[in-house]
Parts: structure tokens; sequence; C-alpha cells
């Protein structure tokens, strides 16, 4: 379909510049998904894509603009005139609309804005003030409602006069005249209830709801606890704000997954790489590349300090990139498994001893098998017994503490309040590479000695 979209990009701008350009943009993308049509258009330039925008009208032009990511849609917004720019914040969805209000100039804002219907205009504001990555910066208020005393049979009638403007009616929210959340009821319940029915008795009162200022991640997760097409989200005082849906859960997946590999490769904060300055990419490993170097100094000053035992035993430095390499491998293993174990709540903060003690059993037989092929080596190469049992007892040691602290350390960022993916496999490498070299010449003091 890219590939399409590259060919057919001369055949749009064509129709572009002929006389009948609404009917014939019309024609062209008759029937077609949004996001297929968005393929075709997206190597247009910003003033082709606004013409095809207005071409396709509402609502199609719409959902057309929303598949651009934030960036594009303020250069194809800027293509607009101010009764279309009106036109489109009224018509966006409203969790989109928000994201794309925050991301425009204050003085476009002002400027535009008085020129939206004022339902659609309190709606912006309410949701731009809701504190970023919470379940508010996410909701849209497009949800279906019914009063609890009303019959299954006029509730058909009432979903009706609602049907074309929600962003779902197969969950319909009970609530009274102050807008408290009563219960939930399904399309599916009030079509095989008796017409005569009413909604209170047969509505589920056990509502899972989110609170409007959880956090992002945390509705996430309720969503893939409970397998939800939706959920409702309340203020304090219990009353229904809005609705988070599952497409805006699963941008909420995708982001926190990207942000979660960038730290764990310790590569700072998400950019666009195909669009990013290489400058722009540097600037920004260069920061964490410095903290490591700093940590890494560290190593270099250990081996300073033991130069006489190196000098004395010139064969303990060929062995030192074997440990250092096994220890750092381990313990980024071990805090990558802990790390997705907190991240899907598989393991709790509580379970920091059971963790650490399951590690050191797996460090062990782990260790045990590196010590015995590292201590055969060092025995083949050098004929020196006591060489082999200072690189084993060495390898050992260190795969042991390195899966303790690579467990250990996750947990403690997390008790911290801070992500364990911080703990990434560089900075768990090079803590592990501090301590094995502290083992190593530690060992090597008491046997060589």
């Amino acid at each position: 379909m890219q590939r399409r979209g590259a060919l057919i990009t001369p055949q749009i701008q064509d129709i572009l510049k002929s006389a009948n350009t609404v009917e014939r943009i019309r024609e062209l993308f008759a029937d077609m998904h949004t996001y297929d049509i968005f393929i075709l258009c997206e190597n247009l330039e910003d003033d082709e894509i606004a013409e095809c925008i207005k071409s396709l009208g509402i609502p199609v032009g719409i959902e057309l603009f929303e598949q651009f990511d934030d960036e594009r849609k303020k250069d194809i917004f800027n293509c607009f005139n101010k009764e279309w720019m009106a036109d489109i914040l009224e018509e966006m969805s409203p969790d989109e609309r928000a994201d794309f209000v925050v991301k425009l100039p204050d003085e476009r804002v002002e400027e535009i804005l008085p020129l939206v219907a004022r339902a659609e205009r309190i709606d912006i504001k309410k949701l731009i003030n809701y504190k970023e990555d919470s379940a508010g910066s996410i909701l849209t208020t497009e949800y279906a409602y019914l009063p609890q005393d009303v019959t299954a049979k006029a509730a058909i009638e009432k979903i009706k006069l609602q049907a074309f403007d929600r962003e779902t009616i197969y969950y319909i929210y009970v609530i009274d005249h102050d807008r408290k959340l009563l219960g939930i009821v399904s399309l599916r319940d009030i079509l095989v209830a008796p017409p005569q029915q009413t909604i209170r008795e047969f509505m589920n009162p056990n509502v899972i709801s989110v609170n409007v200022n959880d956090d992002k991640e945390e509705v996430a997760r309720k969503f893939s606890q409970y397998d939800f097409l939706a959920m409702p989200v309340v203020d304090d005082a219990s009353k229904l704000v809005g609705i988070v849906t599952v497409d805006d859960v699963m941008d909420v997946f995708e982001e926190e997954a990207t942000e979660d590999i960038y730290k764990l490769g310790a590569a700072g904060e998400y950019l666009d790489y195909m669009k990013s300055h290489p400058f722009m990419l540097a600037r920004q490993r260069t920061v964490w590349l410095l903290i490591l170097v700093v940590v890494g100094c560290t190593s270099a000053l250990i081996l300073e300090r033991n130069e006489h035992a190196l000098q004395t035993a010139v064969a303990l430095s060929f062995f030192i990139p074997l440990l250092l390499g096994a220890g750092g491998n381990a313990g980024t293993q071990s805090s990558t498994v802990v790390i997705r174990g907190l991240a899907t709540e598989d393991i709790k903060l509580h379970d920091y001893l059971l963790v650490w003690r399951k590690e050191v059993m797996v460090g062990a037989m782990v260790g045990s098998i590196m010590a015995v092929l590292g201590a055969l080596l060092a025995l083949v190469i050098h004929s020196d017994p006591r060489l082999g049992l200072v690189v084993g007892s060495a390898m050992i040691t260190s795969v042991m503490l390195a899966v303790s602290l690579g467990a250990l350390l996750p947990m403690l960022f997390k008790k911290l309040k801070l992500d364990p993916a911080l703990m990434s496999g560089p900075f768990i490498t090079s803590i592990v590479d501090i301590v094995s070299l502290l083992v190593y010449f530690k060992i090597a003091m008491v046997i060589l000695n």
C-alpha cells in the first residue's frame, strides 16, 4: 500500500489541479478506509493534503486529518483558513482534539478558539487542564448514557439519538441528574430485556472505573486485566467525566513500550529517527554515554590500584574481558526479566526476597558451568591450577553478584518511585564491571599470595 501511495501521488496532484477537484477526489477515495487514504496521501505536500481534506469534507476529511502525527498536523492545519480551522477543531474526536490543541502555539489557540462552537470550546478547555499522562489526558467525552428510570424500550430510542456522534454505544453508562455513575448496561442487555423493564432492574451496579487523575499506564493495565472495549473515567465525586477506549489504550501501550526500550538501551527520550537531525540524536545520546563513561572510570581506577597484582601475574589481565562479559550479560538478563515482571505486575515489591533467592540460585547454577569452563581455559593456556582457581572462583561469584544486582536494583528504583527501566543493560553492565573487578582482584590476592 505504501508503494502504491508513492505511485499514485502524481495522479492525486493532477486531480487537485483540475476543475472538478471535489467530485474526482471523492470518486478516487470512495469506499476506502481512512487509513488507506492516509497512505495514499502522506507523500503529498501539506497544502495538497489540506485540499484533499476539504474535498472529502466531514467526517471523512477530519478522520484523514487525525491520521497524521502531531507535527504534520500542525503544518497541514496552517494551510486552512480560520473557518476551516474552527470546523476541524469542532469535528475532531475530543481526546484527539485536546492533544492537538495543547501542541498549538498559544496565539493560534486564542485566535481560533472563539470561532469554535461553545460546547466544543468548553470541552477543549476542560480536557487540556487534565494532568499530562493521566486518564484525563486520554479520555473522550463522547459516551452513551441513560437515566436509571427509563424503560428498555425508551432506552433504545434514546440510544438512537446519541449513536451518531458517540465513540461507542456497546457500553451504556447509567447516571443520575448530577452525572454520578450508578451502573452500566450493554446494548445487548437492553435489546433482550422486556420492553417495560427499567434500566435500574437489570443494570450492573458494580462498575469497574478509573479516576481522572490515575496514571494512564495504570489505566492500560486495567484494560489488560478486564479485557474491556471501554472504561468509564470518574472524578473524586464519582461523577462520570468521560471514557477511555481500547484504541487509545493501544497507543499508551505502544508509547510506554517505546519509552522502556529507549531507557533499556540508555538512548534517552524517544525521537522520530527518520525525521531527526544527526546532531539531535548525538546530543541526546551523549548525556547518557558520558554518565556511563564516568561510571566506567571507576573500573579504570580499580585496574590502576591493582597494577602490582597485574605485574606479578600478567596472566590475570587475559581473563578480565571474559569475566566482565559474563557478569555483565548475566546482570542484564536478570534486570530484563525483573523489569518486565514489574511492568506487568507479575513481580511485586514485597517479593524482593523471593526474587533475590531465585536469582541467586539461577546465578549459582549458571555461574558454576561458566566457572568450570573458565577454570579449564586458564588451566589449558597457562598450566597453573592456582590461576584456574582464581578465574573459576571469580566467575561464579561475579555471576551471582551480577544477577542479584540485576534483580534488586530495578526493584529499588521502583521503591523510590523511579522508572525501573532506567536501570538498563548499559548501567547494569557498568556497575557489574566494577563489582566483578573488585571480586577478581580480591580473590587473586588471597589465592596467589
